[in-house]
C-alpha cells in the first residue's frame, strides 16, 4: 500500500528535525526548531557515557521519547516492508545514522542512545510478532 512509505518517511522527517535541531529542550517544550551546523565533530563523543544522568526528569523523558520514537519506526518500516528482520535492520541503521547526524549539530550523538532505540525497536518487534501470532492463531481457530 502506497500510504506506508509516506507514512514512514513522514516520520523519518520527524526524527531528522528532532535529530539536527540544536536544542532538544527549546524543542520539546517550545517547539522552536534551530540548526547549528558542525563541520568538524568528534566522533570520540559516540562513546562518552558520562552523559547518562538516569535520575534527571528531562533525560528520562528524552529516553522514552527514543524508545517510542523507533518504536513506531520500526512498525511503519514492517507495514511497509513486511519484513520482521528487513524493517528491523532498516529501523536500526537508521537509529545509529540519527546518533552520528546529531554530532554534527552540535547535539550529543551517543552509541547509549542507539542501544536505548534498540530497547523501543525490540519492543516493537516483540509486540508485532505476538500481534501477529495471535492474529493468525485465532483466525486457524475460527476455520
Amino acid at each position: 500500500m502506497v500510504v506506508y512509505p509516506l507514512f514512514t518517511f513522514l516520520w523519518a522527517v520527524f526524527i531528522f528535525v528532532a535529530t539536527c535541531t540544536s536544542d532538544a529542550h527549546a524543542f520539546l517544550y517550545d517547539q522552536e526548531i534551530q540548526f547549528t551546523f558542525e563541520f568538524a565533530p568528534n566522533f570520540m563523543d559516540l562513546l562518552i557515557t558520562s552523559d547518562v544522568h538516569l535520575m534527571n526528569e528531562f533525560y528520562l523523558i528524552q529516553k522514552t521519547g527514543h524508545v517510542f520514537t523507533f518504536g513506531i519506526l520500526y512498525i511503519l518500516h514492517l507495514l511497509w516492508v513486511r519484513n520482521f528482520g528487513k524493517a528491523f535492520a532498516l529501523t536500526g541503521i537508521f537509529a545509529a545514522f540519527s546518533e552520528v547526524l546529531q554530532l554534527y549539530f552540535n547535539r550529543n550523538g551517543r552509541l547509549f542512545d542507539v542501544g536505548v532505540d534498540f530497547v523501543g525497536i525490540f519492543v516493537a518487534y516483540l509486540f508485532c510478532k505476538s500481534f501477529i501470532v495471535n492474529l493468525i492463531s485465532a483466525r486457524h481457530s475460527h476455520s
